[in-house]
């Protein structure tokens, strides 16, 4: 058995999808034998032509705290690192991530609560048809290509659609989407080595992918313009050991005694309540 942890990293713009700076709503989730271990997703503003948009990115309010932290969470800090979950050499892993310009409306400017619904509304139908996609997909491209064209048939206007929201413009949509899939056994393969993100190194080993998209497939470029093109990089970590105490103070904000996450008095096991198991 072996323990990973998952990190959206950031995205390059080489070009945006819309004719005013993109609003892009990413969402990024790992599954592991078609459960949903871990996800998050955030609302990246003014996306513009050759800009990197990172999760390393601080906050100009609040410089200590990320620009973009991960919201409606399972499983994932506010820095987009999801896990750890340990894994057998069987176990079939799936990397899903997604972006979708909402710009044409204005969702920056609408209250929380519908951004929150967005999201979430998003992220279920990621976990729905992210099963049913690897169920029905072959290996390698054939899954990536699968998940993508599902992707774009549920998500053309993901603001109309799913929280009846008017868009006011034509460049609404996806973006960039993906899922990429691997054993446990490839995991325990890779050729893990230091890396360092924008601010520093990272604790652990790791691999890092860099894989570029566009939205040909759904590009209005008459009344849009130029296709958008963009580079997503995303890392995975190999851990040595699970430390509960410093897993305990990120996933729940500081606490680090196990009697205040345990829910009754009975027996529990650790590694359920932390993420790093599957439920039952």
């Amino acid at each position: 058995m072996s323990f990973y942890e998952f990190r959206f990293e950031k995205f390059h713009a080489i070009h945006k999808r819309g004719n005013i700076p993109d609003s892009d709503l990413v969402t990024f989730t790992v599954m592991i034998n078609q459960i949903d271990r871990g996800h998050g997703s955030a609302l990246f503003n003014v996306v513009t032509t050759n800009s990197v948009q990172s999760t390393d990115d601080v906050s100009a309010d609040t410089p200590m705290y990320p620009a973009y932290p991960a919201r409606n969470a399972l499983n994932m800090d506010v820095g987009w690192t999801t896990g750890p979950f340990e894994t057998a050499p069987n176990d079939e892993v799936v990397v899903i991530y997604s972006g979708t310009n909402t710009s044409d409306s204005s969702l920056a400017s609408l209250p929380n609560q519908d951004q929150d619904e967005l999201e979430l509304k998003i992220l279920n139908a990621i976990a729905k048809k992210g099963v049913a996609v690897v169920l029905g997909a072959g290996i390698g491209e054939e899954l990536g290509s699968a998940f993508s064209e599902a992707f774009k048939e549920i998500f053309e206007d993901p603001i109309g659609d799913l929280i009846g929201y008017s868009r006011q413009g034509p460049c609404n949509g996806p973006v960039f989407s993906d899922a990429r899939r691997l054993t446990g056994a490839e995991l325990d393969n890779l050729n893990v080595g230091p890396l360092a993100s924008d601010i520093g190194p990272y604790r652990y080993p790791g691999v890092r992918f860099t894989n570029h998209y566009t939205d040909e497939a759904t590009h209005d470029s008459d009344v849009c313009g130029n296709v958008a093109e963009t580079d997503v990089t995303y890392s995975l970590f190999r851990l040595p050991y699970v430390s509960v105490k410093d897993l305990m103070s990120r996933r729940f904000g500081g606490r680090t005694s196990l009697r205040s996450i345990r829910e009754t008095e009975s027996a529990f096991s650790v590694k359920r309540a932390l993420g790093i198991s599957p439920p039952q």
